[in-house]
């Protein structure tokens, strides 16, 4: 890992914090208190899908640092006028640099030298498919930052209804009934209370994640415009 990593790095920093949250309320006993108060088991299933989605974050956050790594080096390195980006045995040669590595950065210039040698013109359409291919990468991030909220909801219907079920049980004003009845009252409002809570706060922090994702993406791919406007025609 070198320091040219920084948007994995910078992800590494956030979910460390992350972690150092979550520990805290860990040994506080605050995770706990809340799983063993939740009965729908809501709670458990989001942060289930919380270390679940941040695992997809790391990976493709990872991918893109490697993939902006790349486009920094083939960009620093055209800036040269004897340094060369050709298509040899159908891999992709930096002259100064050797072979670069398969990934997004990798097909993206294969596919404009080829249109390039075949007389098109502009970049911006193969451009604009790599993009809607990598938009895939963050979008599932919102999408269950999304659902989280949905299941936060769901929690608190749950108990509401185990709240409000418990008053259809008084049939006379018993003391032991009553104490009862306020006993699953206060269970219905923790579980309704503790899952919008849990949903709130991990739907925040995988929106964190995910913006600095997306934020790397679109950084890539503004270096790759730069280089294909600036760059490639006289590096071929």
């Amino acid at each position: 890992m070198t320091k040219a990593h920084k948007l994995f790095l910078k992800w590494l920093l956030q979910f460390n914090l992350i972690f150092f949250f979550v520990f805290f309320a860990f040994d506080q006993g605050l995770i706990l208190k809340i799983l063993s108060s939740d009965k729908s088991y809501i709670t458990s299933l989001i942060l289930l899908i919380f270390f679940l989605v941040s695992g997809h974050c790391a990976f493709f956050t990872f991918k893109v640092s490697q993939e902006l790594n790349k486009a920094h080096i083939i960009k620093k390195s055209l800036l040269n006028e004897n340094v060369k980006l050709k298509i040899i045995d159908e891999s992709l040669i930096l002259t100064s640099k050797g072979e670069i590595s398969g990934g997004i950065v990798c097909d993206y210039f294969k596919d404009l030298i080829g249109l390039k040698k075949n007389g098109a013109s502009s970049h911006v359409q193969i451009l604009d498919t790599y993009v809607k291919k990598a938009n895939g990468f963050f979008e599932f991030g919102w999408f269950c930052s999304d659902i989280m909220l949905k299941l936060g909801l769901i929690g608190t219907v749950i108990g509401f209804i185990i709240m409000l079920s418990s008053l259809a049980d008084i049939t006379t004003f018993d003391v032991t009934l009553l104490q009862g009845v306020l006993t699953t009252m206060g269970s219905g409002m923790g579980v309704a209370l503790y899952t919008t809570l849990s949903a709130l706060v991990t739907g925040v922090l995988i929106a964190i994640q995910y913006y600095n994702l997306e934020s790397g993406c679109e950084e890539l791919f503004s270096v790759l415009n730069q280089i294909s406007e600036v760059s490639i025609d006289n590096s071929m």
